[in-house]
């Protein structure tokens, strides 16, 4: 298995990612980055407290400091690296994948963006070469409280915790870190009634795999939400860099709408702000950033390609339809689940409508499928992305260039094609031999036709269906 991936390590311990690799990443991240002190996370999974103590036993002998922010999201270290100005950030972690890979996410100085085409590449051939080398004195490891921190300054994106009025909310942390931060934020929202589920932090994962991506995973969500019936529902993955919602029935809010909803927001507040989205679902967040004075950009999938961009052009937010939801720190942008809730709360609370209310309009005027995910012919999900599945692809987008041949098509994010009322886009996972489907148009009649019809025309060409995000279209 390919441990050195698009944005992260990642394999099976100790099978694909054993003790002497950890240990050899610890030591070149230090000569790497020249790093004085690094800032250390970790997710709930069996095998992450083996990683850490071998990790920081690598980062420690090359002569650099550890900084324990003991049990905490992506978020949380990636904010504390840009805030306190830490040289490295990690969390260890396999994110969604977390219950049967293990891994390692990295951001550098001012939490800028790592992985391929940012450091990987390096990496990687550092570690095919790795010599270790003598230090002369050791580091040191110092654990370091960040709550109150992290959560006043996502609390100052909203103005305060006065402008969210009383709700009742669904809260599937999936059994891992997302727990923590809603208990340290629940604190600060007495008028908030929190619902809990999936709560206690269990690296087998009990209640469902920590990838709400998958509808299979959200049916938790979806029932308590109805059970109790709460205002709107929220799910985080393993590793809370991604967070999900649901309205009060249940449906899935793809990530689109949300983004759009916050970048509207922010526009009004700071008018000719730069708002970057992704290819996936645009036509909505578009039209929001833009009625509301913004200046929508567009940027590849990936949250490097999105961080660079968002720091390049001082952007004032990005949003991926997958759940990534970015933000501006002035020196550094990185992801927040927990603000994009708060903002969320304070739109549904200013508004005096529901979230379902409130995406009504968007759904049935932008319609989306989400996302979907194919195994190339002669493939599986869990084989690796070789040069052959590579091959295999570039047979499959031949195919559907040639069938969509009237359209306009670029190649922006591998193949994108774009109708007036209707539009997809179909590129490679990073990390795996798939494919990824999504569409969007102006009518929920046209998207259904489209999506069949591009879904068995991938059929039809050998792909296998593996799964998709669950989007639900409106009814009343």
């Amino acid at each position: 298995m390919e441990l050195f991936r698009a944005y992260d390590i990642r394999g099976q311990y100790p099978k694909d990612i054993n003790d002497d690799i950890i240990y050899k990443i610890g030591r070149i991240l230090v000569k790497t980055f020249n790093a004085k002190k690094i800032a250390v996370g970790q997710d709930v999974s069996l095998a992450t407290p083996k990683i850490y103590q071998t990790l920081i036993k690598g980062i420690i002998d090359q002569g650099c400091d550890v900084i324990d922010l003991g049990i905490a999201g992506t978020d949380v270290v990636y904010f504390s690296t840009g805030h306190y100005g830490y040289d490295v950030g990690i969390e260890i972690t396999a994110s969604h994948s977390a219950g049967y890979l293990s891994g390692i996410k990295i951001i550098g100085p001012n939490a800028s963006p790592f992985g391929m085409g940012f450091g990987m590449e390096k990496l990687k051939d550092d570690f095919l070469n790795y010599q270790e080398t003598a230090c002369d004195k050791k580091g040191g490891l110092v654990k370091k409280d960040v709550w109150d921190d992290f959560i006043n300054n996502a609390i100052s994106f909203v103005g305060g915790a006065g402008n969210i009025k009383s709700l009742k909310v669904v809260i599937d942390a999936s059994n891992a870190v997302g727990a923590l931060e809603i208990d340290h934020l629940q604190k600060h929202l007495p008028q908030i009634e929190f619902v809990k589920i999936n709560w206690t932090l269990d690296g087998h994962y009990p209640g469902h795999q920590p990838n709400p991506f998958l509808r299979e995973n959200r049916l938790q969500l979806e029932a308590k939400v109805k059970q109790e019936k709460a205002d709107f529902g929220i799910a985080f993955d393993g590793d809370a860099d991604r967070i999900y919602f649901v309205d009060e029935r249940g449906d899935l809010i793809f990530g689109n709408y949300i983004n759009g909803f916050i970048a509207e927001k922010m526009c009004q507040q700071h008018p000719g702000g730069i708002v970057i989205h992704d290819i996936r679902a645009m036509r909505f967040i578009k039209d929001r950033v833009l009625a509301s004075a913004g200046m929508p950009k567009l940027e590849l999938v990936g949250h490097a390609f999105f961080k660079n961009r968002m720091k390049k052009e001082n952007a004032l937010f990005g949003g991926e339809g997958t759940g990534h939801i970015y933000y501006n720190f002035g020196d550094y942008m990185v992801e927040n689940s927990i603000i994009a809730f708060l903002q969320v709360l304070q739109i549904v609370s200013e508004s005096g409508k529901s979230l379902r209310e409130l995406a009504k309009e968007p759904r049935l005027k932008f319609p989306v499928i989400g996302e979907y995910n194919f195994a190339l012919p002669g493939f599986t999900a869990s084989d690796d992305l070789t040069p052959a599945a590579l091959t295999a692809m570039e047979k499959i987008l031949a195919v559907i260039r040639e069938k969509y041949s009237d359209a306009e098509i670029s190649d922006f994010d591998t193949l994108s094609v774009k109708y007036p009322d209707w539009n997809f886009n179909i590129r490679p996972s990073a990390n795996d031999p798939l494919i990824r489907f999504s569409a969007e148009a102006n009518d929920v009649r046209l998207l259904l036709q489209k999506q069949k019809e591009i879904y068995d025309l991938l059929i039809g060409a050998g792909c296998t269906f593996v799964n998709d995000t669950g989007v639900v279209q409106y009814q009343d």
